[in-house]
């Protein structure tokens, strides 16, 4: 539009071998090279392609993802043009990034489409927006960084990158170089929605630092993964494809949920929904990394998914070598089963006729819910997952696995999956507890119902219920006791005439 203002710098003269424009444009701060072209030629009215370049440079720039990586004499072809340093130019694309390809580009790299669709998204020039940077900027423009397909937050503002419009739900896409509608980078090219207004989405801090990492490392090819090692990228990005396989791949919706539930209470993240997108895998990715390997045992438990040498079945395409130190970073996640800190337990759990798959495949056939949780959990610590993240992953508490597995090695499987037959305690008993409850400070804590039950079964041997001993502990115990209110009436509303 004539009204718009433009930041441009005059020239003295023109540079030489350079045409002699009135005016030009410099670069932004981490800008993209799409970005600046379109800025460059919107002043003179005209398109980018007819301004800079020559029939042999247009050859070169028949591929749509060009400007990512343009070939050296595209480059000097714009910095005869622009009178910019080719250094400077190079900066503005993924040229200098070894192994550049299209895990740099497609869109969503990380989202449940990569592993659920037999194509992904192929949509070109595809990109993300920050609101708050469109909103801050006196000049718009498009970060290099929101270009790249696995970045899904703006590190700045802590918020999710904006892919498509909320008005009329177009992709984001940078116009081509031959296009001589005015660029405005904070409107959607299809209905010219202001994206500047759209209501930005925080990102999780664990998963906007996994990302950082990730920007800050792969100019260099190398990832550093705190917890585990430092890999090439390739390697890299294998070990989340596979750590992301685990999720999708042949798993049921109630176990991604439960899974997706864990993790957006640990980082205080908004929920996945169905169609995760790729700021949601990375979200995930964070929380399988973070204290590793204990959470990627856990979502291994949870999600009742194939072990680590049938997940790695499922990427025969990885090279020998790269294929070889993901199955390392896997099989090292779980547990050695010759280990010989799991316990008391080991020498019966280990010595079951039946193996973890057979203990599940037993699960499926049971009818009776608390045979089928224990039979998983029981066939989680076959396979040589920890004791506590089986029991986290199973809905109980550590010390109630344990119980079951000391059942079973006392009297076998079938003692284990059985509820204990509940027993009354004799009147001598009965008074013996009181008195023990009644010993107890009142300027101590509380004490759990566990602690009854436990109690109960050392000096009796005998198994009394969670209500027995939350009622011992009501009547007896010299904690004082809390007032109960009166359920508030409902309030009815009133009928209008």
């Amino acid at each position: 539009m004539p009204a718009d203002l433009f930041t441009v710098e005059l020239l003295d003269g023109p540079e030489p071998d350079a045409p002699a424009l009135p005016a030009r444009v410099m670069p932004l701060p981490g800008e993209a090279l799409g970005s600046w072209l379109l800025r460059h030629a919107a002043p003179l009215g005209i398109a980018p392609e007819p301004l800079l370049f020559g029939d042999r440079e247009s050859k070169l720039t028949a591929d749509p993802e060009w400007w990512r990586k343009p070939d050296p004499l595209v480059i000097a072809a714009i910095a005869r043009g622009t009178g910019v340093a080719a250094a400077r130019i190079r900066s503005l694309t993924l040229l200098d990034w070894p192994g550049y390809g299209r895990d740099d580009i497609v869109p969503e790299r990380f989202g449940r489409q990569r592993f659920t669709s037999a194509r992904p998204s192929q949509q070109k020039r595809r990109i993300g927006i920050c609101p708050e940077c469109l909103a801050e900027d006196d000049i718009p423009y498009i970060r290099r960084d929101w270009t790249i397909g696995w970045v899904g937050a703006c590190a700045h503002h802590r918020a999710i990158l904006v892919r498509t419009c909320p008005e009329c739900g177009a992709k984001l896409r940078l116009p081509s170089l031959g296009s001589r509608a005015h660029f405005a980078p904070e409107r959607c090219t299809r209905c010219a929605f202001h994206l500047a207004r759209v209501p930005s989405r925080p990102a999780s801090a664990p998963m906007v630092r996994l990302q950082q990492r990730l920007l800050d490392g792969r100019p260099n090819g190398i990832v550093d993964l705190p917890d585990i090692a430092a890999f090439d990228w390739p390697v890299a990005v294998a070990l989340f494809d596979a750590l992301l396989g685990i999720v999708w791949f042949d798993t049921k919706p109630k176990a991604r949920e439960q899974l997706f539930a864990r993790i957006e209470r640990d980082f205080g993240c908004q929920p996945f929904g169905d169609a995760s997108e790729g700021v949601d895998g990375l979200s995930i990715l964070a929380w399988m990394l973070d204290g590793w390997p204990r959470h990627t045992q856990m979502a291994f438990a949870v999600l009742r998914a194939s072990r680590p040498r049938r997940q790695m079945r499922r990427w025969p395409h990885l090279d020998a070598h790269v294929r070889a130190e993901v199955e390392a970073v896997l099989l090292g996640a779980w547990p050695d089963q010759n280990n010989a800190d799991r316990g008391w337990w080991r020498p019966w759990i280990e010595t079951l006729p039946e193996t973890g798959d057979e203990l599940r495949a037993m699960a499926k056939q049971e009818r009776l819910p608390h045979r089928r949780q224990r039979l998983l959990a029981l066939a989680d610590v076959r396979d040589g997952l920890p004791v506590e993240v089986a029991a986290e992953a199973a809905g109980v508490m550590a010390r109630t696995l344990y119980n079951w597995l000391k059942r079973g090695a006392k009297h076998g499987l079938a003692t284990a999956l059985e509820r204990p037959k509940w027993q009354y305690l004799t009147e001598v008993q009965a008074k013996e507890m009181i008195d023990w409850i009644g010993a107890a400070s009142p300027y101590s804590p509380q004490w759990r119902c566990d602690r009854v039950v436990n109690e109960a079964r050392r000096r009796f041997d005998a198994e009394i219920t969670v209500h027995v001993a939350h009622a011992m502990l009501r009547r007896h115990g010299p904690w004082p006791k809390r007032m109960r209110r009166p359920k508030r009436r409902l309030t009815v509303a009133p009928v209008y005439e």
